[in-house]
């Protein structure tokens, strides 16, 4: 992928989390160490932080390199021409660590870069497979229903057996979404009414209620 194309796609914070393969609340602290130049996109009329494609590049090396080279990668990426297609070995020269002179580093791009593009393209997939009222797509059933099933303990075999009409991509995009766009209000239940009554806790009723409030409400 070229420079231009990575510098153009902006992600909030969840978004990025999610090519990342990590939480949010650990994204912010990186964030908030201030490397990352700033960077907002608008989202239900409020402008919110956000990170472009150039910047989820560099945060692919964070653990593989040290914070000189990753600082001085990230320079010279944001100042390198839209046309030019990422990829192979980048020299960087990075001030000696005893302050008197500089050193040449070779720092590769192809895995940091093939990571993130493999990130972004499974954003994207999750994206598709919901629509804009937060339903699986081919699948009739909310997003952040099925989410809250797995992130309650429900293995993801035990919630096709009660969403026949699902296969695994859909709940993994299920759960993919439901990270990027939180769900505001009352959650749903952590347990489908299915799986508590094949728990056999005590009649229909009883199920109900414990579906409703196993996630502690």
């Amino acid at each position: 992928m070229r420079v231009g194309e990575l510098r153009g796609r902006r992600f909030t914070l969840p978004e990025a989390a999610q090519i990342l393969k990590t939480t949010p609340e650990v994204l912010r602290k990186t964030v908030d160490r201030g490397w990352l130049a700033k960077s907002y996109v608008q989202v239900g009329g409020r402008k919110i932080r956000a990170l472009d494609g150039l910047d989820i590049v560099c945060l692919y090396m964070s653990d593989t390199v040290s914070s000189k080279v990753r600082q001085g990668l990230y320079v010279r990426l944001k100042d390198l021409p839209e046309d030019l297609r990422l990829a192979g070995t980048m020299q960087l020269e990075i001030a000696a660590a005893s302050g008197s002179g500089s050193r040449t580093v070779d720092v590769s791009l192809d895995r940091p870069v093939h990571e993130a593009l493999a990130g972004i393209d499974a954003l994207d997939r999750s994206v598709q497979a919901v629509d804009v009222d937060g339903v699986i797509v081919g699948g009739g059933v909310e997003a952040h229903r099925i989410a809250a099933l797995v992130n309650g303990g429900m293995a993801v075999a035990e919630v096709l057996e009660d969403y026949p009409s699902l296969n695994e991509d859909q709940v993994a995009a299920a759960v993919a979404y439901a990270k990027v766009n939180p769900k505001h209000g009352r959650p749903y239940p952590v347990r489908s009414v299915k799986a508590v009554l094949r728990k056999g806790r005590g009649g229909l009723a009883r199920a109900f209620a414990d579906a409703l409030c196993e996630d502690g409400t």
